[in-house]
Order: structure tokens, then sequence, then C-alpha cells
């Protein structure tokens, strides 16, 4: 009977690689953790475009603010539903064409987040004991009379008023979103966290 040596028998177990049982245990780990963490992923990345879309909006409705200002006239913020998502974009409120031009200042909020006038579902509504007034919502559209105060413009008259628009993403139901302008101007974004809003 000969005896190989230890190195020799160490040598050649390293050379034959792994079992099919190691990788197949291997496998099924990466499995299980990729299960866990691709939903949870999904759901930053719509949160992400969520808060992206309500600070686009936000943005472009100071910038509307500001314009009205700054020209003294009355500027309207209206939505236009695109094949790339809702856009938003100023206009002067006399002008009544609703088509979006390449001149207008204007903000793509992005798919798959889609515009709604109010929440269905678990989403309650941001309604006077939330916010402090009873807000307007889309269709009504916010305009900025000259001293920089929102309003709903009608006519040629511009009634101060508060407003609230909502956003989901369409491939999650829970996920929302909400842009609100109060009576004095204060634009706010809110976040729905499963039972309640929140900034």
């Amino acid at each position: 009977m000969t005896y190989e040596p230890m190195t020799s028998q160490f040598r050649r177990r390293r050379e034959g690689g792994f079992s099919l049982i190691e990788l197949v245990v291997v496998v099924s780990i990466i499995l299980v953790l990729a299960a866990i963490a691709v939903p949870n992923l999904m759901n930053v990345i719509a949160n992400a475009r969520l808060r992206a879309a309500a600070t686009s909006l936000s943005g472009m409705l100071q910038s509307g603010r500001m314009q009205a200002v700054k020209t003294n006239t009355t500027t309207i913020v209206r939505f236009a539903s695109l094949n790339l998502g809702p856009y938003a974009y100023v206009k002067n409120a006399a002008d009544t064409t609703t088509t979006l031009l390449a001149t207008d200042p204007q903000v793509q909020l992005g798919a798959p987040i889609i515009q709604v006038a109010t929440p269905t579902g678990s989403p309650t509504l941001l309604d006077s004991t939330v916010l402090g007034y009873t807000p307007l919502t889309y269709p009504d559209l916010p305009s900025f009379n000259p001293r920089g105060l929102p309003c709903k413009y009608v006519s040629g008259v511009c009634t101060n008023n508060g407003f609230v628009y909502y956003f989901t993403d369409i491939r999650r139901n829970a996920a929302w979103t909400a842009v609100s302008i109060s009576p004095a101007g204060r634009i706010k974004q809110w976040f729905w966290y499963g039972n309640s809003w929140g900034s």
C-alpha cells in the first residue's frame, strides 16, 4: 500500500473545482437575495421619480410666479400630457391657446408618472383640515397675479385661491405625491407615507 503525500492530495482536490452542490447552493443564495432586493430597489426608484416630479413642478410654479411679478402681468401654469408623461408650462393668462410651444417655460414631470384630479384608494385628500384652506384641484389651473399671489383666472378676473395637484406612479398603487400652493403663495411638496401625508 502506497501513501501519497498530503500536498499531492490537496493539489488534486483544489484542481477539481466546485462541486455541483456547492454551485447550486451559491446560486440559490444569490436568487433569494435578488428576490428580496429587487422590489425594494424598484420602490426606491419610483419614490425618487415622484420626488423629482414634485420638485420640478414646484420650480415651475415658482418660475410662473416670478414671471408674473417681473412682467407685471398675470401668468397661468398649464398641464399637458404627452407621450413622455405630463408637462407643466407657463403662459400669459390672457393667452387662450393651450398649445405647448418650444418658447414657453416648461418642465417634463416624466413617465410613468401621471396627474390625477383626486387620488383614489388609500391616500386621503389634502383638505382644509391639513392645509388650512380649501384648495382647488385639476382641472382648475393656478395663475399668479402681478403681485405673485395665486389665483383662479377666468375672463380677465383672477380670484385669490389655493391649489393642490396630485401625481402617482402608474406602476405602483401606493406611491403618491402632491404639490400645494397656499392662498399666500407658499408652495409645498407632500408625499404619501402609507397612512398620512408628510413633507
